[in-house]
């Protein structure tokens, strides 16, 4: 498991799962409530109408139920299944929001789903390494910008290699941790650069270090590419020179690049 920039933070991927579960039975819950209200010889609803809302429901509901199976399948034997990975991405690209409405209503915070969401993409990201030969030159790294010292005069967004590694902040060691291996660097100020950049270097794998928001809206972008998001440090508040943990970093590349 990929150490966490808070240790304290850390949220088990078996939160996201069980809201996930819990959202797959509600749609199952609803569907089948919808079967025994059709039976009704009091309704006053067309019973065409009814079945043309079920029949699909069930349908989509059975899909994400299996897509969840799936999920649990690809963490449990740590290797991905080609033909269930479209399953894979519908199931969390259509049911991710309804997954954040039920945890307001439990009073769980958006974050902490964030983070146990996280977890849970990065131990599918790492299933994909296992299967699939990434070279260095394959691997993109993303940082936020927020990684440099506000005081610094050289701009390194679009043009990492302006950092003159004064050790003012991190930049310094992870410009030396990817050029002593041949990787791709790009900084970038948020979604719509980070999305420009994949689009330029077409990575077969990516390491993204940012905030819990940024990273889960990245990761649903880009499944099923392959992304392990490590969550940055903000010891001085969102956004304001952020840190990371570097023994992350590393262990992320050394497992993608296997």
């Amino acid at each position: 498991m990929l150490e966490k920039a808070h240790e304290k933070g850390k949220t088990p991927k078996r939160l996201f799962l069980g809201l996930l579960l819990a959202v797959a039975l509600l749609l199952l819950g609803t569907t089948f409530y919808l079967v025994i209200f059709v039976k009704d010889p009091r309704i006053f609803f067309s019973r065409k109408i009814l079945l043309g809302i079920i029949v699909p429901a069930l349908f989509f509901t059975l899909l994400f139920l299996c897509g969840l199976l799936a999920i649990v399948l690809t963490i449990m034997r740590k290797r991905t299944f080609p033909g269930l990975r479209w399953l894979i991405e519908k199931t969390l690209l259509s049911l991710y929001p309804f997954v954040l409405q039920i945890g307001r209503l439990l009073h769980i915070a958006q974050e902490k789903i964030e983070r146990s969401f996280i977890e849970v993409n990065n131990q599918m990201a790492m299933a994909s390494a296992t299967r699939v030969q990434v070279k260095a030159g394959e691997l993109l790294l993303l940082f936020p910008h927020c990684l440099q010292n506000d005081q610094c005069p050289y701009k390194i967004t679009r043009r990492v290699e302006n950092c003159r590694r004064c050790g003012k902040c991190q930049m310094g060691d992870i410009l030396r941790i990817s050029s002593s291996r041949g990787l791709r660097v790009e900084v970038v100020t948020g979604g719509t650069m980070a999305r420009q950049a994949v689009r330029k270097h077409k990575p077969r794998a990516i390491i993204a270090v940012a905030c819990e928001r940024d990273l889960t809206s990245g990761m649903l972008d880009s499944f099923p590419l392959p992304v392990i998001g490590i969550i940055n440090e903000r010891p001085y508040g969102p956004c304001f020179n952020t840190r990371l943990d570097l023994k992350a970093l590393e262990k992320a590349i050394n497992l993608l690049l296997n």
